[in-house]
């Protein structure tokens, strides 16, 4: 890999901006320090050094009051709980975890008659079953005789 610094095309090896010439002492873009007057690494504060002004707005943003729900995330102060509101973080009956149980089998259950209707619907549609004549067929060939064809009854 060639030198970040090498060749026409020099870029800032920070922020990859372009620079006009190889020898600028900080990058435009972003004033990063390119080079130094003794050649040594620069000093940086936060990445080569330490920065005091960090540190001490790191320290005045502590002590400013948190949120509560910050507070019971991270744990910082624990939350009173009254008797009442500890009845309602308590697992449910043996009659509701019942009834759940029963809904979530019939719920299956519909899904399972959805998924065959569907499938049998596609078997239909594959065969190229029309179920409009299907409907007229089965109106016709009914179990009840049609209005004129009654038959007649031996005491008539």
């Amino acid at each position: 890999m060639a030198d970040a610094m090498s060749g026409s095309n020099t870029r800032c090896p920070w922020c990859s901006a372009e620079l006009p010439v190889p020898d600028v002492e900080h990058c435009p873009s972003c004033g990063a320090a390119l080079t130094t007057a003794t050649g040594a690494e620069p000093d940086i504060r936060g990445v080569t050094t330490l920065d005091p002004e960090a540190i001490l707005r790191a320290r005045s943003e502590v002590s400013r009051p948190r949120s509560r729900i910050l507070s019971f995330i991270t744990g910082e102060t624990p939350v009173e709980v009254d008797e009442e509101d500890a009845a309602s973080f308590a697992p449910p009956s043996d009659e509701v975890r019942r009834e759940m149980l029963r809904l979530q089998l019939e719920a299956e259950r519909a899904d399972l008659e959805a998924e065959t209707i569907a499938l049998k619907s596609d078997v239909i549609a594959e065969q190229g079953i029309n179920l409009a004549d299907l409907a007229d067929e089965d109106a016709g060939s009914g179990d009840a005789p049609a209005p004129g064809d009654e038959e007649p009854t031996a005491g008539a």
